[in-house]
């Protein structure tokens, strides 16, 4: 199974791409946002990820490893088919991804081509129940925690609260980025406490 593929761009379509490696044209299907960043004639590299059927062999390109792992991770989940998943890649980068999740924004992803609210639903939950067991995904999904120093005053009130240091330090950075660096501490709280809750945001 290839892991990247480099070559030259020969063709761009409204999906697809087509590679050019020593003489051998690959069709890559890649996310529609990927086609806006390429152009032809220029040597690219691009993770890849191959889908083998019965009468076809399927190569997927991605922008760079997280979206690649995205991908992986969302045709693992029964009902999730390499279209579907690449949908949702094309409406959403991984970090819009990653704030849907964490913030339990069903809306969001549901604005991906042929993905409703109750699939929308079932992909949070089952990606918020595979973030333990999944080092990868869990790399990929929790918000960085460099932001929040244990001195931070909101930080401190979550422990107090009776939050994990893990919970503690996942809110308040999900908070903050909701909130700018400006919000006040009561605010902050509430919007910690709302995103533990499953809570939607805008």
């Amino acid at each position: 199974m290839f892991d990247y593929l480099r070559g030259v761009i020969t063709k761009i379509r409204a999906n697809t791409l087509v590679l050019d490696i020593h003489g051998v044209g690959y069709l890559l299907n890649v996310p529609i946002n990927l086609l806006n960043k390429v152009h032809l004639n220029e040597e690219a590299l691009f993770p890849v990820y191959t889908v083998w059927r019965e009468d076809s062999v399927d190569i997927y390109a991605f922008e760079n490893d997280e979206q690649k792992l995205l991908f992986q991770r969302l045709v693992s989940i029964s009902g999730i088919g390499p279209k579907m998943a690449m949908a949702v890649l094309s409406t959403l980068s991984v970090n819009e991804f990653r704030q849907a999740v964490m913030g339990n924004d069903y809306n969001l992803i549901a604005t991906a081509p042929g993905i409703g609210k109750k699939t929308a639903q079932r992909l949070i939950l089952e990606f918020r129940n595979k973030m333990g067991e999944d080092t990868e995904l869990s790399a990929l999904l929790s918000p960085p925690e460099d932001k929040v120093i244990d001195t931070d005053e909101v930080y401190q009130a979550m422990l107090s609260m009776g939050c994990s240091a893990n919970e503690a330090k996942n809110a308040v950075t999900f908070a903050r980025k909701q909130l700018g660096d400006n919000a006040s501490v009561e605010d902050l709280i509430r919007t910690s406490l709302q995103y533990l809750k499953g809570g939607h945001h805008s």
